[in-house]
């Protein structure tokens, strides 16, 4: 089984959607099959790109450096089936991976996300679970850090952490009585 957060899974559906109605994909990293690292690569399929997904030899160096960097591990590749079911091709078979990972738009606005696992000419079906985010932390992928890091103090990271603790503990966090703001009102219009 497969895990995806709705984050990673949303970055996927957006770029099925804004792509449509061509064949789009990319490349999917993580650890013990939990799906932490998407990377929408654009088709580059010379001819029919309704038809067919295709790579370049610099995308799959793009993509090896990403994996690398955030300490992925390759999960596989994704593509989309615009007018399809997502069910493996014959092409989708030729590329000897292990996963793969297909969206179906049959119906565009009802997609289907699936995950095969081919070995020895056959396939087999690998469930998908959507994970919500609540609670996740999004780090920011040129920095390291998390978001929330880039507009705190490390003195506010630590006071909300202790305040998260209290709560988690049962205790109602204090919150510090801050100064009244002046405000100057006369400037205030509810008219658009």
């Amino acid at each position: 089984m497969f895990i995806i957060t709705e984050r990673q899974y949303n970055i996927i559906m957006q770029q099925a959607q804004a792509c449509y109605p061509q064949e789009t994909g990319g490349i999917l990293g993580g650890r013990d099959n939990t799906i932490l690292g998407v990377l929408p690569i654009p088709n580059k399929h010379l001819y029919d790109r309704t038809e067919t997904f295709a790579l370049t030899p610099e995308d799959i160096e793009t993509a090896y450096h990403f994996l690398v960097k955030h300490n992925l591990e390759y999960l596989g590749v994704y593509h989309t089936h615009p007018r399809g079911t997502p069910y493996p091709s014959a092409q989708d078979l030729s590329h000897n991976q292990k996963y793969l990972f297909i969206i179906g738009l049959q119906d565009r606005y009802n997609p289907e996300f699936f995950a095969w696992r081919a070995e020895q000419g056959k396939i087999y079906s690998e469930n998908i679970k959507i994970m919500s985010d609540y609670g996740a932390t999004v780090i920011d992928i040129h920095t390291g850090q998390p978001k929330l890091s880039q507009s705190a103090s490390q003195q506010q990271l630590d006071r909300l952490a202790d305040m998260i603790d209290e709560i988690i503990t049962g205790h109602q966090p204090q919150y510090p009585k801050l100064d009244a703001t002046h405000w100057d009102s006369s400037s205030f219009s509810t008219f658009a």
